[in-house]
């Protein structure tokens, strides 16, 4: 859904607004979200930034572009909702409406929602995600496992046979991909999440629930672009080797006791 939203309300504001730059026009989305924005993006010379997750860091992020200047057409997390427009909130009566209009066009066009999301795979590159969690015999476990990744900061170097390019850790502040090792982000010491970036351009994310004895994971498969729906199954046993790899490798289940989720 954000992947159709995105090209939406992009196709539509450049059509609309031929002549303006396109380098302030900004579309948001949270650190947990489909890198499909950060994709479009680089492609078609719009911006996009990434926020922690929730939407009062959107919402302010997308008042403080526009108050410099800028053009915030849209900003998503897709576990919580969209913020089309104007909002500064998420607002499930304008997304929906959105929605809407999309499915209408595609009808009217002799498509379905299904067709246009293989055309933007095929032109940007397959983009799945898979988020599930496993859950924590105690609290200690969860400060021990993320305790146990960044000791030293050596964190691991590849899940499976991927590369790791880079790692991002909110908690204590560290980020290998920048020059001074500092996120843009902002901390969240207050819970765990790291962030592995690999040289495939996948990508996965460890969480540690603030509110349950969970640590959850968000995967994203990203394939080069020209996939089509008949590459379907081979990128899907792909994403499962690389969850496969995760676990594994990050979350480690039978020493650190973890438990599945039923």
């Amino acid at each position: 859904m954000g992947a159709l939203i995105t090209w939406w309300i992009w196709t539509n504001w450049r059509n609309a607004n031929p002549d303006v730059d396109a380098s302030k026009v900004y579309i948001l989305n949270s650190a947990v979200s489909s890198q499909i924005v950060k994709t479009i993006a680089d492609a078609e010379g719009f911006k996009n930034e990434t926020t922690l997750t929730g939407f009062k860091w959107m919402g302010n992020r997308a008042e403080e572009l526009r108050a410099e200047g800028n053009h915030v057409i849209l900003s998503w997390e897709e576990s919580i909702g969209y913020m089309p427009g104007h909002t500064l909130d998420k607002d499930g009566v304008s997304a929906a409406a959105v929605f809407a209009e999309i499915a209408a066009f595609l009808n009217a066009e002799g498509k379905s929602l299904q067709d246009q999301l293989y055309a933007l795979y095929n032109r940007y590159g397959f983009h799945l995600v898979r988020s599930t969690y496993w859950m924590v015999p105690a609290p200690e476990v969860t400060k021990k496992l993320f305790a146990t990744l960044r000791a030293d900061l050596k964190f691991p170097t590849k899940i499976g046979q991927a590369e790791v390019a880079s790692v991002r850790d909110l908690t204590i502040g560290y980020d290998n991909s920048k020059p001074d090792n500092k996120p843009v982000l902002p901390l969240s010491t207050s819970s765990e999440m790291v962030t592995f970036f690999l040289k495939t351009g996948s990508v996965t994310t460890l969480r540690a629930s603030g509110t349950e004895p969970k640590i959850k994971y968000y995967i994203e498969l990203i394939t080069p672009p020209g996939k089509t729906q008949n590459d379907l199954a081979s990128v899907i046993s792909e994403l499962d080797q690389l969850e496969a790899d995760v676990v594994a490798t990050l979350l480690r289940p039978q020493q650190f006791g973890l438990i599945p989720r039923k």
